[in-house]
């Protein structure tokens, strides 16, 4: 296996309140996100060298490096017909166009999503982290796929702990456990993402609103208006990052689907 081979991880968003806590930080500006010569688009760039510095700051009896990972094979989707192009300077990663595809959904949301969700920094660029737990509102951090397994097993298993948000798009193990299948699956970067996009995918389909749809994978339901004011605060954050990227929110809210972006 390579050296250099990246985490393995796919990005996501912060689980249930998680934008809401001290370690959130600002999307980084778009010139910051230009792509670093060499590193593989997939999953942009996950390696260990990338990781100058963590958010959030742990202490040196918890501090690890983080290992040189991997990645599994892509699964293929078929290419949508008839789908969009739009010419773009930003293109985004494979895995996300994947999951957007497969679900219909503009990958760029898919990725602010993930971004609002699990968002670190590494460096000059803040990105989603696929080793990310919230459990009960309080974020854990981890330095491989294995560390995070056995984490969120310990959670679960030993302790009861179902509230569990997992991986870089925050599924939460308590209400998506049959989506997820199993904690392997739950914290595989390619199934995670999956699962994010086809909960996104619902809420869309049931309300006809990206905006609305954001705020629903947030907070569930819009049953009272703590979570009404909460998921409309959640949705502006995910395009407003997505803004900040360069890219036209107002575009990316009024989407039909999965768009082929081209240089």
């Amino acid at each position: 296996m390579h050296r250099r081979q990246f985490l393995g991880a796919l990005t996501a968003l912060t689980a249930s309140g998680v934008m809401t806590r001290s370690w959130a930080m600002a999307a980084p500006a778009q010139s910051e996100l230009t792509q670093p010569e060499g590193l593989d688009p997939q999953w942009w760039p996950y390696w260990s060298d990338t990781a100058v510095r963590i958010e959030p700051k742990i202490t040196p009896q918890e501090q690890t490096t983080i290992p040189h990972g991997y990645v599994r094979q892509m699964p293929r989707t078929r290419t949508r017909p008839g789908a969009p192009i739009v010419t773009a300077s930003l293109l985004p990663p494979r895995a996300y166009d994947w999951a957007g595809q497969r679900w219909n959904i503009d990958p760029w949301l898919l990725y602010g999503v993930a971004l609002q969700e699990s968002q670190m920094k590494f460096g000059r660029q803040t990105l989603p982290y696929p080793w990310t737990l919230c459990v009960r509102g309080a974020a854990k951090r981890y330095g491989s796929y294995e560390a995070t397994l056995k984490a969120l097993r310990k959670y679960v298993d030993v302790r009861g702990i179902r509230n569990v948000d997992c991986g870089a798009m925050q599924v939460n193990w308590g209400y998506h456990n049959d989506k997820l299948q199993s904690f392997e699956r739950a914290l595989d970067p390619y199934p995670n993402l999956d699962v994010g996009a086809q909960i996104l995918r619902e809420h869309f389909d049931r309300n006809s609103s990206w905006r609305l749809a954001v705020a629903l994978y947030h907070t569930g339901s819009r049953n009272t208006q703590e979570r009404i004011s909460r998921g409309n605060r959640y949705s502006r954050g995910v395009f407003n990052k997505l803004a900040n990227l360069g890219l036209d929110a107002s575009e990316l809210a009024t989407s039909t689907g999965w768009r082929r972006y081209a240089p």
